[in-house]
């Protein structure tokens, strides 16, 4: 599979160095499912290298859902996965 940004929530699984949007886009949350091994990590970053957000799974099935609606809206300056050791994720948009 290949990451899909054709409907909401985004569904990301490939990571790379080339940003998936340079666009401002505004995180409403972030789902990871399915990292298979402990200390498996997921990294999120902006297309300037910032830290949006990261993981770190604690064992095999590791599920993390992050609703960040709770707080103002984030505004990410584009959006690149810069780490996807194993699973999926989901990136759901305002």
């Amino acid at each position: 599979m290949a990451n899909d940004v054709t409907s909401n929530p985004w569904i990301l699984d490939t990571a790379g160095a080339t940003p998936i949007t340079t666009d401002l886009i505004r995180v409403k949350g972030i789902r990871w499912v399915g990292a298979t091994t402990a200390a498996h990590a997921a990294i999120l970053k902006d297309q300037n290298g910032k830290v949006k957000w990261r993981s770190v799974a604690s064992g095999a099935n590791y599920v993390e859902s992050d609703n960040l609606f709770t707080r103002p809206p984030i505004n990410w300056d584009g959006l690149v996965l810069d780490t996807l050791q194993s699973g999926v994720i989901f990136v759901e948009l305002i």
